[in-house]
């Protein structure tokens, strides 16, 4: 500012002005200094708001942006707990299926080998029952072979007694005739 009033007091002089005009000339000069000096603080004030505003918007757009990603990480978070849930339960499901299954198959082959174990016992019962059978058969077909035995010896026995006496009677009659 200075200069300008040095630039216009040169000129001033130059020109002839008296102390008035370059009075009104100086304050002319002052008002549209500072005219332009509030248009410039004017703008420097529109734009300071403007830049606020601007900066306001870009934290108010970053927050956003910031709880946003939050919700989507929580989101995330959250499906992949559910996911994990369903798979745990999944999981269980299939342990308790194959446990169920594992338990079944055991009582189907206790079963199956009670079965077996019976029909073996029953298999050898009836063995015991036919060599038990067989046993008394023997002993009753030995009982009656040593009974027929003895009985067909004591009709030899007999027989030969018979015979004895026979022959005593044909030897006596034969003696008795010769």
């Amino acid at each position: 500012m200075t200069t300008a009033l040095t630039a216009n007091k040169n000129s001033t002089e130059e020109r002839g002005e008296t102390a008035e005009q370059r009075l009104d000339h100086l304050e002319k000069t002052w008002n549209d200094d500072r005219r332009q000096l509030q248009q410039e603080v004017s703008r420097a004030v529109s734009e300071a708001s403007y830049l606020r505003d601007t900066i306001q918007a870009l934290r108010d757009k970053l927050e956003t942006v910031r709880i946003g990603e939050q919700e989507r990480e929580q989101a995330a978070v959250a499906a992949a707990s559910e996911e994990i849930l369903q798979l745990k339960a999944a999981i269980q499901a299939s342990r308790d299926t194959l446990e169920s299954q594992r338990v079944g198959e055991s009582e189907r082959t206790q079963q199956a080998l009670a079965g077996v174990n019976a029909q073996c016992q029953q298999l050898k019962d009836t063995v015991q029952a036919l060599r038990d059978q067989l046993d008394a058969q023997r002993r009753q077909f030995l009982d009656e072979s040593s009974a027929s035995e003895i009985r067909h010896e004591r009709e030899l026995g007999l027989l030969r007694d018979t015979i004895q006496q026979l022959r005593i009677a044909l030897e006596t009659a034969h003696a008795r005739t010769a």
